[in-house]
């Protein structure tokens, strides 16, 4: 229904663009054909400030995730065609001239630059909202001219819409010098002091802002219109669907639907009739956690049968393109197995070592680094703010408190995805750790790790192409790794063959780290789970640890105590957001962060969070929910899994995405969320793997009782707010955006008002 109204909106929406710009134009090549042209305004004027100004709407649209607009481009668009509109055409069209009153100002020149501007105009947004209006019912509903002219015509009218509005504009100079301004419909009285330095500020915005939408204009029409042609595929692949593609959806419905089935033939058969999987998998996902909260045996069918769907569907196409199931390629013995090479640091171990987090506040800017009581302190004021859970306090707490954890010298681990930017390589290597490394074979990647480890006291070892047989430097790093994702049988081989003899029989802690877009970020989680899943069942559960980390955009059970602090906190909401939630609610925004619990078969009632993020789409939840089903299998058969919930991070990849780096700026005024930087993140959930691979008492050993396998995902959370936030996650990030951008731009753009 949700999304039948907002396809309904969106149509009505472009459809108003549409006949509004067409009705424009007409009239336009109406006035030139009769040599009128003089009356350009006094026929226009209204109409075209009623259907640029409805464009404010856009903002809108792409604030609360209506549309995928990015808000980068939108806002200098729309904001500078207003300014065109309100302060250079009215005014230029409307005035006497300053010299004789009884004039108008307009000459006919002024009228040409204005039709020029306005025709630009006019085809450009025909263009685009037949496009948006076909596309938002369906892509392939776009016919190729269409789509062609919409990533191509913007190469003339840009120029000559940009040329005229430049015009439009230099052309009120001498209004704003007479002090005859713009009036805005009677909003505005006379002119603010120095109106022709606000001319020349506006003016010169084209100069990087015409760049910097003309070049992703070339960018989105080189995607659309000539598109790489997709790389061959190879290793672990989506299995081929009834139509003959490899359809994520129809895997992902496939899998969910084997999972839910082992409990509940009613919701398999709702995840298979789902006819909109990219926007209604958050619900299906939801319920496959409220499945497996009924009991510990709900828990474990749930998981089984999803893991099993996954290898039995799953295929792993070979070098020759032959293909075979996944499950079948990892039992294969390799025909060239990956040799073995280890470096060793030349750095003594410190003689003291300790939990050390550089923390940088996200909101704040303060930076300083914590370590013994002062990180304590700061750890408890977390927790007082409801940012972490009370149990991870303590958790990161008792390793500070026993430095003698962080001697990692006789720990062995095994990355995959060594360099990640949220794994815990750099933690390891100045902790001592002998690393067994998997990463991509790229000789840069290995000359950062094999460097940083020669500079630290740890110890890595890896996969080799070849035997290294005196091989240094650039010409060791080329042999050096592999592609986990295509070459899983050999991966899967070295390991189980090597990681016993390495370790010396002792424990190995084994984590998958990698991440990649999309659907890669499925099939290289499968690839990472193939190597867990043989190396527990060859080396022995008692053997093997496993680590990960859980993102806080997804459902989780929750404690009691974290659902009703987020109760607590939506009473005490700022007027502010109580008003805007109320506005919001038919959108969707603002959405109270609270669920009806869930009743175990034994009597228990579980609490539950979703702060599943649509737009994130669901790839990503697939590979989340892999991660789950693989702990929750591995717990029960033995094997200590350090699982934990990391918080929402400003890593590199996430805050180059404007919208995603202003949604994060402005987080801080949804209690009790903080954004963290990846130094900090790193830290702390090194400190959290520490724990639970030393301390008896962490959920992560399998002896310790959970009320359901699926509490696991919510001991030691180090969320970042999410579970006792307020609102849904999901719900608050174009308002977080909106409060950043009105926090980063309210107040010159107040100083300029006041001016």
């Amino acid at each position: 229904r949700q999304l039948m109204i907002r396809l309904l909106y969106l149509s009505a929406y472009n459809l108003f663009g549409l006949l509004g710009w067409a009705h424009i134009l007409f009239q336009v090549v109406s006035l030139v054909a009769s040599g009128n042209i003089t009356t350009l305004w006094k026929d226009l004027g209204t109409e075209v400030k009623y259907v640029q100004t409805s464009a404010v709407l856009e903002i809108v649209h792409a604030l609360l995730g209506l549309v995928r607009s990015p808000i980068s481009r939108t806002i200098p668009q729309v904001l500078s065609r207003l300014a065109i509109v309100w302060f250079a055409m009215d005014p230029l069209y409307t005035h006497t001239d300053p010299a004789s009153p009884s004039k108008a100002f307009a000459v006919e020149s002024h009228y040409w630059i204005g039709i020029m501007t306005l025709t630009a105009w006019c085809f450009a947004e025909i263009i685009r909202y037949t496009f948006y209006g076909l596309n938002s019912i369906d892509a392939k509903l776009v016919p190729f001219p269409v789509l062609f002219l919409r990533y191509s015509a913007f190469l003339v009218l840009y120029p000559i819409g940009v040329t005229g509005e430049i015009l439009c504009a230099w052309s009120t100079k001498p209004l704003l010098e007479a002090g005859k301004c713009a009036s805005v419909g009677g909003l505005l009285s006379g002119c603010p002091s120095g109106p022709i330095a606000y001319l020349w500020v506006f003016l010169l915005c084209y100069i990087p802002g015409l760049p910097f939408l003309y070049l992703a204009m070339l960018g989105e029409r080189s995607k659309r219109l000539y598109p790489k042609p997709a790389p061959k595929l190879a290793g672990v692949v989506f299995p081929t669907s009834k139509a003959g593609d490899r359809s994520t959806t129809s895997a992902a419905k496939d899998v969910f639907a084997a999972a839910a089935e082992a409990v509940d033939k009613e919701s398999a058969e709702k995840v298979r009739k789902e006819k909109n999987w990219r926007f209604g998998y958050a619900r299906h996902v939801v319920q496959n956690l409220r499945l497996s909260a009924r009991s510990e045996e709900s828990a474990l069918a749930v998981a089984r049968a999803g893991l099993a769907r996954l290898y039995e569907t799953f295929d792993f196409i070979r070098p020759d393109g032959s293909s075979v199931k996944l499950g079948q390629a990892v039992k294969e013995k390799p025909a060239q197995p990956f040799e073995t090479h280890t470096v060793r640091g030349t750095r003594p171990r410190p003689v003291k070592s300790e939990i050390k987090v550089a923390y940088k506040c996200f909101h704040t800017g303060v930076e300083k680094e914590l370590s013994g009581a002062a990180l304590e302190e700061q750890v408890d004021k977390w927790v007082q703010w409801g940012t972490i859970e009370p149990d991870c306090g303590e958790a990161i707490k008792e390793a500070v408190r026993n430095p003698e954890w962080t001697n990692l010298s006789n720990k062995y681990f095994v990355l995959l995805g060594a360099t990640s930017a949220m794994g815990p390589f750099l933690l390891l290597k100045e902790l001592g750790a002998h690393i067994i490394a998997v990463d991509i074979d790229r000789p840069a990647v290995w000359k950062r790790i094999i460097e940083q480890v020669q500079d630290s006291c740890a110890t890595v070892t890896f996969p080799t192409k070849v035997k290294v047989a005196g091989q240094t430097g650039e010409e060791l790093y080329k042999i050096c790794g592999c592609n986990l994702l295509n070459q899983v049988p050999e991966v899967v081989h070295w390991l189980t063959s090597n990681v016993p003899t390495i370790c010396n029989g002792q424990p190995v802690t084994i984590g998958g780290y990698t991440y990649l877009d999309g659907e890669l970020h499925v099939r290289v989680n499968l690839a990472c789970d193939a190597c867990i899943q043989a190396l527990v069942e060859s080396y022995g559960p008692k053997n093997v640890r496993i680590a990960s980390l859980c993102t806080p955009t997804d459902a989780y059970l929750i404690p009691d105590a974290a659902a009703a602090a987020a109760r607590d906190n939506l009473a005490r909401a700022p007027l502010w957001q109580k008003l805007l939630q109320a506005a919001l609610a038919p959108l969707k925004r603002l959405v109270p962060n609270q669920m009806p619990p869930v009743k175990a078969a034994n009597g228990d009632v579980l609490n539950m969070m979703d702060g599943l993020v649509i737009p994130q789409g669901p790839n990503y939840a697939f590979a989340k929910r892999l991660q789950q089903w693989r702990a929750v299998v591995a717990r029960s058969m033995g094997c200590t899994v350090s699982i934990n919930i990391a918080p929402a991070t400003a890593t590199a990849s996430v805050v180059h995405n404007k919208q995603f780096a202003a949604a994060y700026g402005g987080m801080h005024v949804f209690k009790p969320m903080e954004i963290f930087y990846q130094e900090t993140s790193n830290a702390v959930m090194g400190a959290l793997l520490i724990y639970d691979i030393h301390s008896p008492n962490s959920a992560a050993n399998s002896q310790v009782k959970l009320r359901n396998p699926m509490e696991l995902f919510s001991r030691n959370a180090f969320h970042g707010g999410a579970m006792r936030c307020l609102y849904k996650f999901t719900s608050v990030g174009e308002i977080a955006a909106l409060v950043f951008y009105m926090g980063s731009y309210g107040p010159a753009v107040g100083v300029s008002l006041a001016a």
